[in-house]
């Protein structure tokens, strides 16, 4: 008998609360994986600081070396003026020197010294005499660090600076020496220039926004200039490196933590905040999940099942089998809402067809049949299909409900076992179990999908169906076993061809047929038939001997040729029959004149692949010349390919077609090679190189592997980067301008020269186009290509150059062929013109005529 004291005043019986193992595994569980879920969060907030960090510290590192660069060449040209000045001859006495090189010295405050050195090694005349008197007369032909550069100097002919040394000025600096070449072409003098290198960078790196960042310049292992900034993490530091005459110097830079507010919320914080969340929702979830449950507080929606079965239970109308009330279990399973009640039957749950064939609407009516007419239960076996679409195998149940007596109780118990049977069952009937692709019925189906589909998103679907013709004479000659093996591998020709979302099926022996959906054109459609033809017309090798087989294939379109599912697959049938009338291996469309364009786009492809094999590809090459003096700065190779009939083709005719059958991949190597080589045979024949200009497509332009066929082509012909110029079209740039910047600094990190092509054609961002480390901007035909007297007052040509002047770019004006767009460009201060007024593309044999000889071969730097 139970114990008064577990009863109260009423006689209930109390409820004690416990500690429920489920209650602490669901708080566990939930601070783990907010816990790690935090973790997870700081250490990605981490990684991206870094990378920002990074990135800033790269950018910052680039530009200070591009400064830096531009610093030391300043001064070093300023030298190089000033010895240039002395040409007709030496000074002739000392208040001469001084008369020239004080204001130069003064201008310049990093030149500690200008000295004149005579040719055999003296120190003649030095500037300021004030503390340099010592060195005058000195002999620095033993002098263990000057004399081995001022020999290289004497013979080269060219400027040369010495390794970083400690200055009797004080602090550390280089020497930099000039040779004075006369009229008649001999040495006179060498002017020699002592640079303090703190005082030369101090300009450009002592600034208020580098406060923060950490900044070393050295050579080697030898520190020139330190600025120590808030940062000395070794991640955060990025280097970039410059080449001052000849020698390598390296820019490394710290970034500044505190940049972009950094500093304000770290990964720590982070970490914290997820751990005191992870335990107070921990914490709520245990309470609530450990709380004692009253009668009054369960789901009025939960079923009183039986006890032996508590898979899945609902309750349905009697009359015509409507979902009335159900489980939690079967609402997930089948994820069903209360709003689905009045709407959903019983076999609305279930497929179609039930595994014993028949319908489950007609199953559910004689299971409803039977109770109705008095049956206490029935059982059978019922197949369901849950919210992910996996049909199940479930014992079924059903009696009549005990609280509501126009209802019916089910309850659904799986059954592992006829699943396994069921699905098995379900994969015969639906595929063909030679090749394992889908049958007619399971094609049916999945054409009516892809229609349906279609139709609603206003989408382009296309059919194909696939017959090998001389497949019988397989079967006859090598028999039944080596036939099934040619349509193993047949098929798996076809799988290949394919998107994994198109439907590949066996409709009889030797007949395939293929759903292609999501076109865009109906190229689409005809790159899917080339591709079987070519797939199929490979030899199958079997059982040691290679089997040729013929093709045949009929295309047909939705909704151009028909919109039922049926007519369509009968009009490609039909397109399959006038293929094998037509000739071996082919396709036909249904349609005669889609039929006769995708055959004219096949020839056109089968043209190209052949010249690009054979190389009937020449390169023509247009000058670009300066306004200034009218000088040639450089050539723009334009690709003509010569077809099997002589005929010339520009490349709006072939380059649409290559890039998008891949053939532009291995016609750009071509085109970087030739650009080399005729670099190279410039040199060799004694003229001064000058930069070619490369277009390049918007897949070529994210390549990864161009800039790499670009450097390892230049070094194989030992030519300068610099003199490859690639041109990039203002809309491709501007399609994805943060990747394009990251291509762009890429290609100028391989020292590759860049162009920005047809600006003012589409939108550009200034705030991009000052980012982009370009050399030049090559403007739009729109910008001037109308009558003169129709030009407005606010012509935006004017405003353009400026803006690109602005930038410190090169303006160069493109397809100028008249002389008032002549006139019009050389007021708006255009500074490179290229256009048929000047000269039209010519030979590579015809350039000659434009280039300079040179006197000595220079290949270390490029001729811009």
């Amino acid at each position: 008998m139970q114990d008064s004291a577990d009863l109260p005043d009423d006689g209930r019986e109390t409820h004690k609360t416990t500690l429920k193992p489920r209650a602490i595994f669901v708080a566990a569980l939930v601070f783990c994986l907010i816990g790690g879920a935090s973790w997870l969060v700081a250490r990605q907030m981490e990684q991206g600081r870094d990378h920002i960090l990074g990135a800033n510290a790269r950018l910052l590192a680039m530009g200070l070396g591009e400064r830096i660069d531009e610093t030391i060449n300043a001064n070093l040209h300023a030298l190089e003026n000033f010895a240039d000045s002395w040409q007709g001859d030496a000074p002739v006495d000392e208040r001469q020197y001084l008369a020239h090189a004080s204001p130069l010295q003064s201008r310049f405050q990093a030149l500690q010294a200008i000295n004149w050195i005579s040719p055999n090694y003296i120190i003649k005349y030095v500037a300021p005499i004030k503390g340099n008197v010592p060195a005058m007369g000195a002999d620095l032909k033993r002098h263990p660090i000057a004399g081995p550069v001022l020999d290289i100097a004497f013979d080269q002919r060219q400027t040369q600076i010495t390794p970083t040394l400690e200055l009797l000025q004080g602090g550390r600096g280089f020497a930099a020496y000039v040779p004075v070449i006369s009229a008649t072409g001999e040495v006179i003098g060498m002017v020699n220039g002592v640079f303090r290198i703190r005082t030369m960078l101090s300009s450009v790196l002592e600034s208020d926004y580098l406060a923060g960042y950490t900044i070393r310049v050295r050579e080697n292992d030898s520190v020139l200039f330190e600025m120590q900034g808030d940062s000395t993490d070794p991640k955060l530091t990025e280097t970039t490196r410059i080449n001052v005459a000849g020698r390598q110097w390296q820019i490394d830079v710290t970034a500044d933590p505190t940049v972009a507010g950094f500093s304000i919320i770290t990964p720590g914080m982070i970490s914290s905040f997820g751990a005191i969340l992870a335990a107070l929702i921990a914490a709520l979830l245990f309470w609530y999940a450990n709380r004692d449950i009253g009668p009054t507080g369960r789901n009025l929606q939960r079923l009183r099942g039986r006890e032996n079965i508590s898979d899945l239970a609902l309750t349905i109308s009697r009359a015509d089998g409507h979902l009335r009330l159900m489980s939690p279990e079967t609402a997930s399973f089948f994820d069903l809402r209360e709003e689905d009640y009045g709407f959903i039957r019983l076999y609305n749950i279930a497929p179609e067809f039930q595994s014993d064939g028949t319908s489950s609407h007609r199953a559910q009516d004689k299971l409803l049949t039977a109770i109705n007419q008095g049956d206490i239960e029935v059982r059978r076996e019922w197949v369901v299909r849950s919210s992910e679409g996996v049909h199940v195998v479930c014992d079924l149940l059903m009696t009549p409900s005990e609280t509501h007596p126009d209802c019916v109780d089910v309850i659904l118990h799986h059954n592992p076992a006829a699943n396994a049977a069921v699905n098995r069952l379900r994969y015969l009937a639906t595929h063909d179990p030679l090749t394992g692709l889908p049958n007619r019925a399971l094609f049916d189906d999945r054409l009516n999908q892809a229609v349906a589909h279609a139709k609603r998103y206003e989408k382009l679907l296309s059919v194909l169906v696939v017959d090998i013709d001389n497949f019988r004479a397989v079967n006859d000659r090598y028999g039944a076993d080596v036939g099934d093996e040619t349509l193993r591998s047949i098929s798996g020709r076809l799988r290949a061809t394919v998107r994994e979302k198109d439907t590949c099926a066996r409709l009889s022996g030797d007949m395939f047929a293929i759903i292609a959906t999501d076109l865009s054109e109906a190229e689409g459609a005809a790159l899917v038939a080339e591709r079987i033809v070519e797939a199929i017309s490979h030899p199958i090798p079997i059982s040691g001997e290679e089997i040729r087989l013929h093709v045949s294939v009929g295309v047909a379109l939705y909704p151009n040729d028909a919109r039922a599912p049926s007519q369509l697959l009968a009009n490609a049938d039909a397109a399959m029959y006038r293929a094998q009338k037509s000739a071996e291996s082919s396709y036909c469309f249904f349609v005669e004149t889609m039929n006769n364009v995708m055959h004219a786009r096949l020839s056109l492809e089968t043209q190209l692949r052949r010249a690009v094999d054979e190389k009937r590809f020449i390169l023509e090459y247009q000058p670009r010349f300066r306004l200034s003096d009218h000088g040639v700065s450089g050539f723009e190779a334009l690709l003509r390919w010569v077809d099997d009939s002589g005929q010339r083709h520009l490349p709006p005719d072939f380059i649409a077609v290559a890039d998008r059958t891949g053939l532009l991949a291995p016609l750009g190597r071509w085109i970087i090679k030739t650009a080399c080589s005729q670099i190279d045979q410039w040199r060799t024949e004694g003229y001064v190189p000058v930069p070619i200009a490369l277009n390049l497509s918007g897949r070529q332009f994210i390549q990864a592997d161009i800039i790499k066929n670009i450097v390892e082509e230049t070094e194989r012909q030992d030519i300068h980067p610099a003199l490859i110029e690639i041109e990039v079209a203002e809309d491709i740039a501007m399609r994805d301008p943060e990747r394009s910047l990251t291509q762009f600094y890429r290609f100028s990190e391989a020292g590759i020269s860049l162009t920005l092509d047809q600006f003012g054609a589409a939108n550009s961002s200034l705030r991009y186009l000052k980012r982009f480390p370009i050399q030049r901007i090559k403007l739009s035909r729109n910008l001037f290509n109308i009558e003169l007297d129709e030009q407005p007052e606010n012509s935006v040509l004017n405003p353009a150059v400026r803006l690109c002047k602005s930038l410190n770019r090169r303006v160069v004006a493109v397809g100028v062929e008249t002389e008032e767009q002549l006139a019009m460009l050389g007021a708006a201060d255009c500074d490179e013109l290229q256009g048929f007024i000047f000269s039209p593309p010519v030979k590579s044999e015809e350039t000659l005529q434009y280039l300079t000889r040179q006197i000595t071969t220079d290949t270390s730097s490029p001729t811009t």
